[in-house]
């Protein structure tokens, strides 16, 4: 019925919503906000719009893959609100986002009680009806993979741990970066990026690389925003990279790698 017609769920089940949230400069009120009453797909669709919306995609390596540890984060935390919530409740779900973490809540039904150790967690199937779908098109994967691509993402997302809380409420805390909330597109490029951005010399110039290989023409603006940091950093890595130049000057010109 949750995959179903919006009119049919509300006929059912009124209670049903999950309340997206935006809290940076307003703290006493919020900054954005999107009531979420529809199906458990396009309610995923939604949550994860908003997240992308107001979340940064910081430059993060696994190794020396260049990885979106948002979207990551994002897809396991969604997916897991909706999928292991108590929908017979009257608590409404919410994600709240704000400049030091992300919160998600929502009702529960109960497998244990306080925070859950990754070391000793085993996973409990809430509503295995709703996962079965989830992880036929692709929105989660096997039981018990989030925890631990949560804790996975979020330490190289944040350089922190996640917590989840077992309780009648369960809840997902997301430790953020400063950098992850703020608006780093267009003119609002910080002038001085903090330090704890993961943007390492030679993993900068790595990136930089990459993006030349994939598009020769791509612009430092484009390059800029996509590790999220400020154009005039762009500008100083490329001068240490001696093998790249760009020949040609404004649209009509192009980089050359010569490796």
């Amino acid at each position: 019925m949750l995959f179903g017609k919006d009119n049919s769920i509300m006929s059912v089940l009124p209670q049903h919503k999950t309340d997206a949230i935006f809290r940076v400069e307003n703290k006493d009120r919020y900054d954005d906000r999107d009531v979420v009453i529809t199906n458990l797909i396009d309610s995923y669709d939604r949550l994860i719009e908003f997240g992308q919306k107001h979340l940064n995609d910081l430059f993060v390596l696994d190794g020396i893959v260049n990885v979106n540890a948002r979207d990551r984060i994002l897809r396991e935390i969604v997916s897991n609100t909706l999928a292991h919530r108590d929908y017979s409740s009257g608590y409404p779900a919410k994600m709240i986002i704000d400049d030091e973490k992300i919160t998600v809540e929502n009702s529960n039904l109960v497998h244990g009680m306080g925070a859950l150790d990754l070391q000793k967690f085993e996973p409990f199937p809430k509503n295995p009806a709703i996962s079965k779908v989830f992880r036929e098109i692709g929105l989660a994967d096997e039981l018990g993979s989030g925890m631990r691509n949560t804790y996975k993402y979020t330490q190289l997302y944040s350089g922190q741990n996640p917590l989840f809380e077992e309780g009648d409420i369960f809840r997902t805390i997301i430790p953020l970066k400063k950098i992850a909330t703020q608006k780093v597109g267009g003119g609002n490029v910080p002038h001085s990026v903090p330090h704890d951005v993961p943007q390492g010399r030679d993993e900068l110039i790595e990136f930089i690389k990459a993006q030349v290989r994939l598009n020769n023409k791509i612009t430092r603006q484009a390059i800029a925003e996509g590790v999220g940091v400020s154009v005039k950093t762009i500008q100083r890595t490329l001068k240490e990279i001696d093998n790249l130049k760009y020949v040609g000057s404004g649209n009509s010109g192009h980089w050359e790698l010569n490796e």
